[in-house]
């Protein structure tokens, strides 16, 4: 049987299941308590502590629950991350969102890096360095942890920027029995979009089993030409608690994920033309009526395009041993990605596996008559990608151009303490130890090229409990990040660049916490220092946006990221049974250059792709679970340049969009909301180059125009 075969086999399977499952979850009752999903927003203020900073973690971390974006049309990532402070969504095509931290993650082009994704604690970037962030279903996810920098060396600490973790839901934190979910597109140029989603959960607080399984399509004609999706993803995860201290959860992912690819644009067309995709390039005519010469195609011309097919099974155990709690997990992951490029880069064809295994000890003792806690734990993963690359002869495979197979081995282990030595004050310490391995075939030379990193990030901190709802905190780190494999092949698919890892070294400080009812804050300063920071300076001398790096000297990142939640009135609102809440991010991005040899002059120039200062926020009215109303806007403002010599700026301003809800009844709401309801010509998201001027590069993508969705809810 092919692997395709196994993976819709599995599919089948897994629908079969829910289908079978659909009426016991219905008739069963549960033991949780039963509401709507349109409710208030849950803010900082409504957040404990420990809920931030489990067990007073020194770091900058933050949850973000699904009132966050269960009430609007969300169809990527980048919709649940609106309000993380520190977080920056930059767009690159339908479906396609980079998640930039701390201003690391901007400078690929297509694949992802500096920032890892995970699902359910089980990586979503590959062993390879990749993260395909169109994998994860935010329909079917609880919440959404980040870990800013070195805030967690379990998932992070390899990654400058830091980590994401989407935790799914679960039959006992599900909205139980049979919902389904529709929604429709009603855009200004009238091409249709819409997702609709189904979810079977059930799990009894006494019961020692729990189910949730869900199913998500979503068709999407976007703005712009050779812009489409279609996509249909499965998420099932099945819980067993065997003991009170014994327990373990089995998931299944697998996705289908069809989507054209407009590209990116030179700036003049970004705002004139923006539903344009890539265009060809073209010589001529060089007299009136001479001929016109089609140098490069374009998007369209050569269907540029992103086909992922993917099935994943993950597994956590937990239990208690020798005074210890232990946490063993594991994944396997089969992955098949086909994407015509445009030009140059060819036709791509990849298909490939991985699995891995993690574990964890954590034990919480007194010494000294103070509490102790230490966890210890590490991973192993390794995986294999055959990687084929022919000439894109119109959408259709040409001639072969390089044939290779890519192989890379992850290994890390670390440990962490946390003491008290007085009862406000909590002391963190602790380092990971880090190894990749890569390995590059090309089976037509039989010629192997190997790369390996080993390095170390660490971490020490202190939090401080001014008062039993405000913290503040500290902390130093160290951060190693390897190159990915795609950096390391940007230039030539048959060997390795001599790109070299990344180290920064990073002073933050916090304050977090609430006060009264009326307000609730996360505040962080940072100032990072990198050496060899990876950047993509693009390639002067190709008409193509291909992917150029090179390590720099010496980078810093200095930045404030700051959410402020305000809780309007709440001893009035609460008589009549509302809230009123105004929410906001902030962040201040002050990157730049401070030795940029090997590149010149750029010394003291800011790094191209963040705008200085970034604001996100929304007014919303809740009236209980019946209703509510909100208004929110995006708006960036100061420097934002979309090149490292700082001569091409990116345009700033705001953007604005609108969400509303109505329940019904006890088993139908409604929803809608609004996007960039001002119709405001902006640009989404762009890819840093050395010279704008000079490369003239397509890396602008046109932000989208206003568009109208609307939604319903209902509860078998």
């Amino acid at each position: 049987m092919t692997p395709k075969k196994k993976i819709w086999l599995s599919a089948c399977s897994a629908l079969a299941l829910a289908m079978a499952s659909a009426e016991a979850a219905i008739v069963q009752s549960s033991g949780n308590e039963e509401q709507s999903s349109i409710t208030y927003a849950r803010t900082l203020r409504d957040r404990p502590l420990d809920e931030y900073i489990q067990r007073s973690r020194a770091a900058a971390t933050d949850t973000r629950d699904e009132s966050d974006f269960t009430d609007n049309y969300a169809d990527d990532i980048g919709d649940g991350l609106f309000f993380a402070p520190g977080v920056q969504i930059n767009g690159l095509d339908i479906q396609e969102p980079r998640i930039a931290i701390r201003g690391f993650s901007y400078g690929n082009n297509q694949h992802r890096s500096t920032v890892a994704v995970y699902r359910d604690g089980a990586p979503v970037t590959d062993v390879h360095g990749t993260s395909n962030t169109s994998e994860i279903d935010l329909q079917s996810t609880k919440s959404i942890k980040i870990y800013r920098g070195v805030a967690n060396l379990r998932e992070g600490g390899d990654n400058l920027g830091g980590a994401v973790n989407f935790v799914s839901k679960t039959g006992r934190t599900a909205r139980q029995g049979l919902t389904a979910r529709a929604e429709g597109d009603a855009s200004m140029d009238g091409k249709p979009a819409g997702q609709a989603h189904i979810a079977i959960a059930n799990g009894k607080e006494a019961s020692a089993l729990d189910y949730y399984l869900s199913a998500t399509g979503v068709y999407e004609n976007g703005f712009r030409d050779n812009n489409r999706r279609s996509s249909q993803q499965f998420h099932g995860n099945l819980g067993y608690r065997i003991a009170d201290a014994v327990s373990t959860r089995l998931f299944i992912d697998i996705v289908n994920s069809k989507t054209e690819l407009a590209g990116g644009l030179e700036p003049g067309l970004a705002l004139s033309d923006p539903q344009e995709p890539t265009p060809p390039v073209t010589l001529g005519p060089l007299f009136p009526g001479g001929p016109v010469f089609n140098l490069l195609d374009g998007a369209r011309q050569d269907d540029f395009a992103r086909d992922i097919r993917e099935g994943r099974v993950a597994s956590n155990t937990r239990f208690s041993l020798l005074g210890h709690d232990i946490d063993v997990s594991g994944h396997y992951t089969r992955r098949e990605v086909t994407s015509p490029q445009i030009d140059f880069a060819g036709f791509i064809e990849e298909e490939g596996s991985e699995w891995g295994v993690r574990t964890q000890f954590e034990r919480v003792m007194p010494v000294f008559g103070r509490e102790l806690m230490y966890r210890a734990g590490g991973s192993y993963a390794t995986g294999r990608q055959d990687s084929d690359r022919f000439e894109n002869i119109e959408g259709a495979r040409g001639d072969i151009t390089a044939n290779t197979q890519h192989r890379s081995k992850n290994i890390s282990g670390y440990v962490q303490g946390f003491y008290k030595p007085f009862k406000k004050l909590v002391v963190d310490l602790g380092a990971k130890f880090i190894r990749v391995e890569r390995t590059l075939t090309d089976l037509e030379d039989d010629d192997t090229d190997d790369r390996s990193f080993t390095g170390i990030s660490a971490r020490a901190g202190a939090a401080y409990k001014l008062l039993d709802t405000i913290e503040v905190y500290t902390s130093v780190s160290r951060a190693y990040e390897p190159p990915s494999f795609y950096e390391l092949i940007a230039e030539d698919a048959t060997s390795f660049s001599g790109l070299d890892e990344q180290d920064s070294f990073t002073i933050e400080a916090g304050l977090r916490g609430s006060f009264t009812d009326w307000i609730g804050w996360d505040i962080a300063y940072y100032d990072t220092d990198v050496e060899n920071e990876i950047i993509n300076i693009a390639d002067p001398s190709s008409f193509v946006n291909s992917d150029v790096f090179e390590n720099v000297d010496q980078t810093t990142h200095k930045g404030v990221e700051a959410g402020i939640d305000l809780n309007f009135f709440p001893a009035t609102m609460r008589r009549r049974d509302a809230a009123l809440t105004l929410r906001n991010v902030y962040n201040y991005n002050n990157f730049r250059f401070t030795d940029a040899d090997p590149l010149g002059s750029i010394d003291g120039n800011r790094i191209a792709g963040a705008p200085l200062h970034l604001y996100r926020g929304e007014l919303r009215y809740a009236v209980n679970d019946r209703w509510f109303a909100a208004v929110n806007l995006s708006y960036t403002r100061g420097d934002h340049f979309a090149d490292h010599l700082n001569e091409v700026s990116v345009p700033t301003g705001a953007v604005i969009g609108f969400s509303a809800g109505l329940a019904l009844s006890e088993n139908i709401e409604l929803f809608a909301s609004g996007e960039n309801i001002t119709d405001r010509a902006y640009v989404g998201g762009v890819t840093p180059v050395l010279s704008q001027n000079l490369d003239n590069a397509r890396i602008f993508t046109p932000g989208a125009p206003a568009s109208f969705y609307g939604g319903l809810r209902y509860k078998f």
